[in-house]
């Protein structure tokens, strides 16, 4: 069973899309690499050119998340959708995603915050099934994991505060996001962090040559 396919899941795909709608519609490259269980391809907002799906009916490549098909410095911009909240090595995964994304390029990630309706529903066994029966990482956890690979922070956010415990039940309470978002910014359902690839190319060091010092000479007069 896919959660993403109930009411409730498709209407936080919904809420996903327009949150990270005005990151993707930022973004620029040649390839955009979108991960995880949401079958709407979500990259499509980018002005990317070239789109690799991994699931839904847009699915265009098979792979396993931690060993990547793809070359060193390839990828412009990579959509990890709830992805951590199933793979058995993060560490390495996040070492795969830096591997291959170009410098300069952007992840974005879309993870279940373990402090919140969504770490409730897990805590108290509701379901056995994907993502309940996954492993939530904290936002501070996949910071550090960014981090160690090598990526830049550039900005993270807490969202959505709505109860997640009835599948048939799709709708919104605004008035739950604002007093989430005012009250209680750390406890909403989901976390969206963006970081950037920086590589510092290493500029050859200049030869330190050695000052040559002054020689005092002493001039004497000689006299006949």
């Amino acid at each position: 069973m896919n959660w993403f396919d109930t009411e409730l899941g498709k209407s936080l795909v919904d809420f996903e899309q327009k949150v990270m709608q005005k990151y993707l519609q930022q973004k620029f490259g040649y390839y955009a690499l979108q991960l995880g269980e949401h079958k709407k391809n979500l990259i499509k907002a980018t002005k990317i050119k070239h789109h690799i799906i991994a699931r839904g009916k847009e699915k265009n490549v098979d792979l396993d998340e931690e060993w990547l098909p793809f070359d060193f410095d390839s990828i412009d911009l990579i959509l990890c959708l709830h992805l951590f909240e199933r793979v058995g090595n993060p560490q390495k995964l996040m070492d795969e995603l830096f591997r291959v994304t170009v410098s300069g390029g952007y992840i974005i990630l879309c993870g279940f915050n373990p402090i919140s309706f969504a770490g409730l529903r897990k805590l108290i066994k509701f379901d056995n099934f994907y993502p309940w029966n996954g492993s939530f990482l904290s936002i501070s956890r996949i910071q550090n994991l960014l981090k160690q690979s090598g990526f830049t922070l550039r900005e993270s956010k807490f969202e959505h505060y709505q109860p997640l415990f009835f599948d048939g039940k799709s709708n919104i309470n605004n008035n739950l996001e604002k007093i989430g978002n005012r009250w209680l910014p750390l406890f909403g359902n989901i976390y969206f962090i963006v970081a950037e690839k920086v590589t510092v190319s290493k500029a050859p060091k200049k030869k330190e040559w050695n000052k040559i010092k002054k020689r005092e000479v002493a001039v004497t007069k000689s006299y006949d």
